[in-house]
C-alpha cells in the first residue's frame, strides 16, 4: 500500500511553501514475481508508460518506485512487462474508460 511522509522543508525566510500545499514523499510497492520490466505511470506523470522506471529486486518479487507529490488525489497504474495492471493493494481503485480499475492514492500534506 502506498505510503507517505514529509519530504521537502521550504527555507522560511525565502519563498515559504503553504503548510498544506508542501509535497510529500509517496511510497509505491508491487509485489509481482517474475517480472522483469515494471514502470508506475499516473495523473502525476500525464500517463506516460515508460517514465517512471520502478525499481526492482525480482527475486524477491518486489518493486519500489518513491515520488514527491503535492497534496492531491492521483490516479495510477502499473506497466508490468508491457500489461497494465491496477494496484492490488491501494485503499481505493476506481473504473476508466477502458473497462479496467485505476488505482487511487490521496497524498495529503503533514503539517
Amino acid at each position: 500500500m502506498p505510503k507517505s511522509k514529509n519530504h521537502i522543508r521550504p527555507n522560511e525566510t525565502t519563498n515559504p511553501i503553504p503548510p498544506e500545499s508542501r509535497p510529500v514523499e509517496v511510497d509505491f510497492v508491487l509485489e509481482f514475481i517474475g517480472a522483469e520490466h515494471v514502470y508506475i505511470s499516473g495523473d502525476f506523470n500525464d500517463w506516460q508508460p515508460a517514465s517512471l522506471r520502478m525499481i526492482g529486486y525480482p527475486e524477491a518479487g518486489l518493486w519500489e518506485k518513491r515520488l514527491v507529490l503535492p497534496p492531491g488525489r492521483y490516479e495510477y497504474k502499473f506497466l508490468v512487462d508491457g500489461t497494465w495492471l491496477h494496484d492490488p493493494e491501494a485503499a481505493d481503485n476506481v473504473p476508466n474508460i477502458f473497462g479496467s480499475l485505476n488505482s487511487v492514492v490521496l497524498v495529503k500534506s503533514t503539517m
